[in-house]
């Protein structure tokens, strides 16, 4: 049996069902702290703004070993996506996106979102309300290569089936 420290346990809990905070219009993690007010000089819209600052890596949220292989292509060194590590750091993003999802549709029943968990150098979980007059940051069809190869997951609430 795995014994966890309450505290640590606590922590924990605070990533899968984290209390997601509304301030200038955008819905962020607790834990983000941006530099800029919305939409920011960096960010065109608010659904880039709060995608951009509404994403967590696994490699930042918890420990993990993942060998490093040299990309001749870009000159420089990457995580080995064959890895069991790795395997399970994208198992855990997918279920951690699945969660912002259900808490999101929870703690804001009446507005749109679209959840993202991407599987690129490491796995990462992205989220934004979606807005009718911007830009989605990836539609589906946009994203359904990668959805087809398993590296992309996309999570509508207002899709009856999830991709």
């Amino acid at each position: 049996m795995l014994h966890l420290r309450v505290s640590t346990a606590r922590r924990v809990a605070d990533i899968f069902w984290p209390a997601f905070v509304e301030r200038d219009g955008v819905v962020l993690l607790p834990f983000v702290r941006p530099p800029e007010s919305p939409p920011g000089r960096h960010h065109a819209t608010l659904t880039a703004y709060e995608r951009f600052h509404s994403h967590s890596h696994i490699q930042d949220l918890f420990r993990w070993e993942v060998p490093m292989l040299y990309d001749a292509e870009l000159d420089l060194e990457r995580p080995d996506a064959s890895s069991k590590e790795h395997a399970a750091a994208w198992d855990l993003a997918q279920r951690l996106g699945a969660m912002w999802f259900a808490k999101l549709r929870t703690d804001f029943p009446g507005d749109r979102f679209r959840v993202y968990v991407t599987r690129l150098d490491d796995p990462i979980v992205h989220f934004h309300r979606v807005r009718p007059d911007e830009r989605l940051w990836i539609s589906d069809e946009e994203g359904a290569e990668q959805v087809a190869r398993g590296d992309l997951m996309i999570l509508d609430s207002r899709a009856r089936s999830h991709t």
